[in-house]
Parts: structure tokens; sequence; C-alpha cells
């Protein structure tokens, strides 16, 4: 199972990328400060306001204090870090579903062992369907906890700008659509097992396990090597959102 550090690498990336981004703002906000402004004004005599002034403002150009950044940081961590804890979740329920014995029917030793590893798959794809709505609704999460913070339009936008410009949108489509496959195939897999109850043998090693029914057999194996399939291309996905 991926070590959970390598998720909160990838958070930790994203916020490390905000602050850097936005070190010019503490910079613009010093550089503005009174003493600043009376050798800068002694040089040169102030430009002729605009209308609105922050309208024509580049993003490096926003005044922000150390202590707002702090605080406008905390707020989008606080977005992150959910998806994070939820990723982490998900993808150890995940890993209960790779585990040898779901591809073994000789572990389930009744019918009501399987119904109840079919309620374990629901509470797994609950767990999916909201990891994939975080991940949706990214952008109207960090607006209302930066908002909430006392970010202005423009920083918010900014702050926006750089953290969802980091997520590897193409790879997280991938592992979301992966694992719609993987739990669809387990689905499958347990309806197959509650269908033909009894007519399997074998040992504890799922690849000695021996139907009764040549067209059962087909079906098993044909399940079985979609489902390792599909798993491997989930750890793939996976290892891209981690490096």
């Amino acid at each position: 199972m991926r070590s959970k550090s390598h998720f909160q690498e990838w958070i930790v990336q994203c916020v490390f990328v905000v602050l850097a981004a936005l070190a010019p703002f503490a910079r613009a906000q010093q550089a503005d400060s009174p003493a600043a402004k009376t050798q800068k004004n002694a040089e040169n005599p102030p430009l002729r306001p605009t209308a609105n002034p922050s309208a024509t403002a580049s993003p490096e150009q926003l005044q922000m204090n150390p202590q707002e950044l702090e605080r406008l940081t905390k707020a989008a961590d606080k977005v992150l870090n959910r998806i994070q804890s939820e990723e982490n979740d998900l993808y150890l329920r995940l890993n209960y579903f790779e585990k040898p014995d779901r591809l073994n029917p000789n572990s389930y030793a009744s019918k009501e062992e399987i119904a109840q590893w079919r309620g374990i798959l629901q509470q797994f794809k609950e767990k999916h369907d909201l990891v994939t709505k975080l991940y949706a609704d990214v952008g109207k999460d960090l607006d209302s906890e930066l908002r909430n913070a006392g970010g202005n339009e423009e920083i918010v936008a900014r702050f926006k700008k750089i953290i969802i410009g980091g997520f590897p949108w193409s790879t997280i489509e991938k592992k979301k659509n992966l694992i719609a496959d993987f739990i669809d195939e387990h689905a499958r897999l347990l309806a197959f097992y509650e269908k033909n109850w009894g007519a399997w043998t074998g040992t504890s090693d799922s690849n000695k396990a021996e139907f009764t029914s040549a067209s059962a057999a087909n079906i098993y194996k044909r399940l079985r090597l979609q489902i390792l399939n599909t798993s491997q291309e989930i750890e793939k996905e996976y290892k891209e959102m981690s490096e």
C-alpha cells in the first residue's frame, strides 16, 4: 500500500507553490511602508489615481502583509488537507479490495459474508463519489475559504489559479475512471460468487480454484484478470500523482 506521506508531500508542494508565487505580495507590502513611501515620493511625484486602481494592477502589485499571506495560506491548506484525508481513506479502502482473498472464492465462508462485502464495496463507492466531488468543487471551496479568511477578489483569484493549476488533472481523471471500473468489476465478481455459490473447489490460492462448470471457470478467470489489470493501472496513476 502506498504510504500516506506521498499524499502529504503532494499537498505540501501545493502550499509551497502558493507561498513562492505570492511572495511578491509581501514584498510589495514592505515596499509600501510609510518610510519607503516617503523616500519614493521625494524622488518621483505621485501619479494620478485611476477610477479603479485594482482593476489594472498585476497580481505582483497587490498588497498583502505576511499575516494576511499566512491566514490565506492556512485557508487554502484547509481545502487541500480535506482532499488529502479523503484520498488516503479512499486508497485504504481500495487496498482492502486489492488483497488476494477478495479474488479467492474459497475465502468466503457463506453467502452472508458475500453480502457483507457488497456493503463494504458500497461504502468504497460512496467514498469514491465524495473524493470525485471534492475535486470537482475545489475551486468553489477555495473561493469560500479564502473569502472567509479576508481575501479580496484579486487575491482569491490568484490563489485559486496557482493551486488549481498545480493539480495533475489528467491523472486525477484517469484515476477516477479506473476506480469506477474497479468497483463495477468487483460488484460483478461478488454477484458471480453469489449466483454460483458452492460451484468451486480448491485451496487458499485463488489461482488454484476449480469450478464444476467450464462456463463459470471462464467467467471467473475473465473477471479476475480484469480486476488485476485495473488495479495495476490505478497504482500507476497514484504513482503519477505522488511524483
